[in-house]
């Protein structure tokens, strides 16, 4: 399923949306420069076969999502074992493992997302934009990709939110694919 990229960027193809794996790799930049670009090593296994370096700079393609610089921009981790994460690094959603140990941090969605404000994603299927009384249950309403909402905590795929009318519900954070549906990202 593709859909089009973030309000206000000049148009181009349609952007994947990305899987959610099971949580986010957030760098410690070198010192006290944000924008400092760090090199990322990647393994085929964790600690065999190096595949690559590549950069912080611009690897994911996800600062759509996450409203964050390119060299700022986490990577969704797929899987882990020990310090060693495998993480989705380019918007082809290629993966390698990575130990990040002196360079980053791993944070689940729940310690990533709670209290976060978003937005559903422009471009999903309508029974993602429902706001629902409890998961799967009651609708309330509908949101729209322009609505914000607080996120208060996950269960599984469901997202408890607050909305900006005051209104509590639940929506899909992931999608039936695991793919994510909500943008974090500020505009």
């Amino acid at each position: 399923m593709v859909m089009g990229g973030a309000t206000g960027l000049a148009a181009g193809p349609p952007r994947m949306r990305p899987y959610t794996g099971i949580g986010l790799v957030i760098f410690s930049q070198p010192g006290n420069d944000a924008n400092a670009v760090m090199p990322l090593q990647l393994y085929q296994e964790p600690g065999l076969l190096r595949l690559e370096t590549v950069t912080n700079s611009g690897t994911s393609g996800n600062e759509w999502i996450f409203g964050l610089s390119a060299e700022n921009s986490p990577l969704i981790v797929s899987a882990r074992k020990g310090d060693w994460l495998r993480v989705y690094y380019d918007d082809a959603g290629r993966e390698a493992w990575m130990d990040v140990r002196k360079r980053g941090r791993f944070l689940s969605w729940e310690q990533f997302l709670k209290l976060q404000t978003g937005r559903m994603l422009p471009g999903l299927q309508p029974l993602y934009y429902r706001l629902y009384q409890q998961p799967g249950g009651k609708t309330l309403g509908t949101l729209t990709p322009k609505q914000v909402f607080k996120v208060l905590k996950l269960e599984n795929a469901w997202s408890m939110v607050l909305t900006e009318q005051s209104q509590i519900g639940w929506v899909r954070w992931s999608d039936d694919d695991g793919r994510l549906t909500i943008d974090t990202g500020k505009k």
